[in-house]
């Protein structure tokens, strides 16, 4: 015959035995999920990052073009900044306006479009615009710059930067 209290030993024994199995595989399954947000909350930090990165950038550049302007002050005034398209390559053109045979002008289209050409290879699908608008007696100059965020092939994010050059 046998022992009441051996059997139920080995009873309990058979149950903690799948109970214990059942336990890691919940924490397998919790694990999991967890390392799956956190792998998501990267994924996030990186594009954010990124994201914050070209701002960072695209601000440079907008003040690298207002030091421009303001250095070429004369240039500003004759609207040569706005007029970058229309960049006829000064001889000898080494950045001084009077050694390299450059009028004002001449010089600000130079600058403008080197500037567009920067925003280009800086920023990805990079493109830039720039504004005047007189008011009173004051020039107030708008930056504009756009470039593909995400880099899904769209130019999606926008950013203006407006400021006045005395």
């Amino acid at each position: 015959m046998r022992d009441p209290q051996r059997f139920d030993a080995s009873r309990r024994i058979a149950r903690s035995r799948g109970f214990t199995l059942i336990e890691i595989l919940v924490a397998v399954l919790l694990l999991s999920t967890a390392v799956l947000g956190l792998i998501g909350l990267e994924s996030l930090a990186l594009k954010n990052n990124s994201g914050a990165y070209y701002r960072s950038q695209a601000t440079i550049l907008a003040y690298n073009l207002a030091d421009k302007m303001r250095v070429n002050i004369e240039g500003d005034y004759i609207d040569g900044y706005v007029n970058a398209a229309a960049h006829t390559k000064c001889t000898s053109y080494n950045g001084d306006v009077v050694a390299g045979g450059c009028t004002e002008q001449q010089r600000a289209e130079r600058d403008a479009w080197e500037w567009l050409a920067q925003v280009a290879n800086t920023l990805p699908l990079g493109s830039a615009s720039l504004a005047k608008t007189s008011a009173s007696g004051v020039d107030l100059w708008t930056v504009k710059l756009s470039w593909d965020d995400d880099r899904n092939g769209v130019g999606d994010e926008t950013m203006e930067v407006s400021f006045v050059v005395r």
